[in-house]
């Protein structure tokens, strides 16, 4: 994207055209065009943006103002008088176009300054950088005092770079909004989405652990995958994906500080690792995201190549399980079972036999058995992230 300082001069430059050429429409559609060759940026689109909010792309941005031209030109006839260029615009949005549903008049020299400071991000309506790390120092506090667990997940648009040189700066802030509203809409009342800068958002998800928080990731990154693959943008789509970080209170960090530091450093290992991907910040590194199963509601039960009875499973990841059983099972067989939760949902699966331990004769169950799962009987990302949202009965957003 263009730096922030040229977005701002180019916004001026571009008001103070429109108050220069109102009333002389093609010596307005020339300017614009010579604007846009002159600095590489969308002018006809920006300035629908400075004016109506909307966000459009420099195509769309020229075929807009073209219309407005001629319905000027058709309220003219109609009223006797000429309407001026702001006020076909306006009434063309709202009565033609239909773009817009609820408008505003705002006298552009009243509106308030872009900069960064204030409590949202002027592009996204998200918190900003300031007001979400003022957000989370008072979570923090919260938490300590009541015991709480919290975290932080933050999130990177992977290539948005490329994107944003492809459609033009104009139709990449609109995506960036269109991404916005899509984290605003999958989160609770009490959760705070932000965006600390660039192509970056964060998520701020109070009483709520690691599992809790990895869902949360999992769901937005398939959402963003999803819009972004049927999302067209320059006659082509778009394609954008998102990687993202994890860090908890307490187990990561105690000060908002650590908590954002490790967040980034688990989403820097999630770019490494191939990027459209979520990862958690574990000072052990594990390879895979594991998720810890409470024995009492999540069990195991072994179909093939013999039948036992439902036996308790200890934690599940991407690429295997850990379960115990009360007779062994052979390292290297393979194996097929299903991974049931008390409150409903199933995973049916093969895998092969890695590990085999022996456990205390307390007890119903003798042994520990460790299963890798086949490329084939491996749970897609949809399906696991579907089970664990009904093991921990989360619906359609986070816990508390």
């Amino acid at each position: 994207m263009i730096p922030r300082e040229q977005t701002d001069r180019l916004k001026d430059e571009l008001v103070e055209l429109l108050q220069e050429d109102a009333h002389n429409a093609q010596r307005l559609l020339g300017r614009l065009d010579a604007l846009s060759r002159e600095n590489g940026i969308g002018a006809h689109a920006l300035l629908i943006t400075i004016l109506t909010g909307l966000a459009v792309e420099e195509s769309e941005g020229r075929e807009h103002w073209e219309a407005i031209v001629r319905h000027r030109h058709q309220m003219a006839l109609a009223l006797g008088r000429d309407v001026g260029l702001r006020v076909a615009a306006f009434d063309y949005f709202v009565n033609c176009n239909r773009r817009l549903a609820h408008p505003s008049l705002l006298d552009l020299a009243m509106a308030p300054p872009t900069r960064d400071g204030g409590a949202s991000d002027p592009e996204t309506g998200l918190a900003s950088d300031r007001a979400f790390r003022s957000a989370l120092q008072a979570e923090l506090r919260r938490a300590k005092r009541y015991g709480h667990k919290t975290a932080v997940v933050l999130f990177d648009f992977d290539g948005f770079g490329d994107v944003s040189e492809r459609v033009g700066s104009p139709v990449a802030v609109r995506l960036l909004r269109e991404a916005g509203m899509l984290l605003h809409n999958k989160i609770r009342d009490v959760d705070v989405a932000g965006r600390p800068g660039g192509d970056e958002l964060a998520l701020l998800l109070p009483a709520t652990d690691r599992n809790g928080a990895i869902l949360v990731a999992e769901r937005f990154r398939r959402e963003i995958e999803g819009h972004f693959r049927r999302r067209e943008a320059a006659g082509a789509p778009v394609g954008l994906t998102v990687s993202a970080g994890i860090a908890c209170h307490p187990e990561d960090g105690g000060s908002a500080e650590e908590i954002l530091a490790h967040a980034a450093q688990a989403l820097y290992a999630a770019k490494a690792s191939g990027k459209n991907a979520v990862s958690v910040w574990q000072a052990e590194r594990r390879r895979y995201l594991r998720f810890d199963l409470d024995p009492e509601r999540c069990e195991v039960e072994v179909l093939a190549p013999r039948d036992f009875v439902a036996r308790p499973a200890r934690n599940l990841s991407r690429s295997g399980l850990l379960f115990t059983c009360p007779e062994p099972l052979e390292v290297g067989e393979e194996i097929e079972f299903r991974v049931a939760a008390l409150h409903g949902g199933a995973l049916r699966l093969r895998g092969r036999v890695v590990r085999l331990e022996e456990l205390p004769p307390e007890g119903p169950d003798r042994f520990e058995v460790g299963v890798v799962f086949e490329p084939e009987g491996q749970p897609g990302g949809a399906d696991l992230v579907e089970f664990l949202e009904r093991y921990l009965q989360r619906g359609a957003g986070p816990a508390a």
